[in-house]
């Protein structure tokens, strides 16, 4: 059979229907999109110019498209009709997978504030917190993904429980800098009222961590093996390989943003002064930490 590059006529084939299925979850997220907020998401981006939705809409596209390069990492269905179905399977269960953990984010995590509120009236901040949920949750689902090498439909229940155990994993993380914000800011606000004052310079902050700890979540996938004879012991060793990789997260984070911003009060200069530009310096140093990590240990 005639090959490009290693692909073949029927693998080609098989790559045009991933796209069309592809193409097919990115447009029906932004129509799940205006159904979840019961508007229309045209109008909020163009005609509204909301520019708290469009970036939280954002966070959703790119939240899909990093649960979809999990999805394709393997290799191809025996047949057409299988990798179609296949592909349009496990998008849509990446998508509830998104949406649930979300949810819990925004539900347990920030329970006192309405995220999807205040986007709506055009809070940048909640926008930021939301993009960073989404994301995170999204780096969550593609690491379970990866670990589990099983092909086909035999491998989505261990998937599902792989993406609750690193959700939850998440959720520690997220009370962690909640409470975190509340032990260090001078004024004793929470980190909802600084939400709510729409203070820009904590959503970055917030997200950017989030975002790292997930990717540092990923090293899980090349520490914990995964055997399919026994995954009881996996998921074992992937619970554990998680939280250890949060907390050398947080650790490494922390060392870090001591030595790059040495003699600062970098709390002080983000819940009080609301300096963005310190609030980008952590964030890089979180979504560094969390790369490193992921390459250097996950799969």
């Amino acid at each position: 059979m005639y090959q490009i590059n290693g692909l073949t006529a029927w693998s080609l084939q098989a790559l045009l229907i991933d796209m069309i299925v592809i193409i097919a979850l990115f447009v029906s997220l932004k129509y799940i999109k205006g159904w979840v907020s019961n508007l229309h998401a045209n109008d909020e981006i163009t005609e509204k110019d909301n520019f708290a939705f469009g970036l939280s809409f954002a966070g959703g596209l790119a939240g899909l498209a990093v649960v979809l390069t999990g999805i394709t990492s393997g290799a191809f269905a025996d047949s057409l009709l299988e990798e179609a179905t296949q592909m349009a399977g496990y998008g849509v269960v990446g998508i509830v997978l998104i949406k649930i953990g979300h949810f819990f984010q925004d539900k347990v995590a920030l329970k006192k504030v309405d995220l999807h509120g205040e986007i709506l009236k055009g809070n940048i901040t909640a926008a930021l917190i939301d993009f960073g949920h989404v994301l995170s949750v999204a780096i969550v689902i593609r690491s379970a993904l990866v670990w589990v090498l099983t092909e086909g439909w035999y491998g989505l229940p261990i998937v599902v429980i792989a993406f609750v155990i690193g959700n939850i994993c998440m959720l520690l993380v997220s009370q962690y800098r909640v409470q975190l914000f509340k032990r260090t800011n001078r004024n004793g606000d929470c980190l909802q009222q600084a939400i709510l004052d729409n203070n820009i310079a904590v959503g970055i902050r917030y997200a950017g961590f989030l975002i790292g700890s997930a990717l540092a979540l990923t090293a899980a996938t090349g520490i914990a093996p995964y055997v399919a004879d026994t995954i009881t012991s996996s998921l074992i060793y992937w619970s554990v390989s998680a939280l250890g990789s949060i907390i050398a997260f947080i650790v490494l984070h922390l060392v870090m943003i001591k030595i790059i911003l040495a003699g600062k009060d970098i709390s002080d200069e983000v819940n009080r002064q609301k300096n963005i530009g310190v609030a980008t310096i952590s964030a890089a140093i979180s979504f560094a930490v969390g790369i490193t990590m992921a390459t250097l240990l996950g799969v």
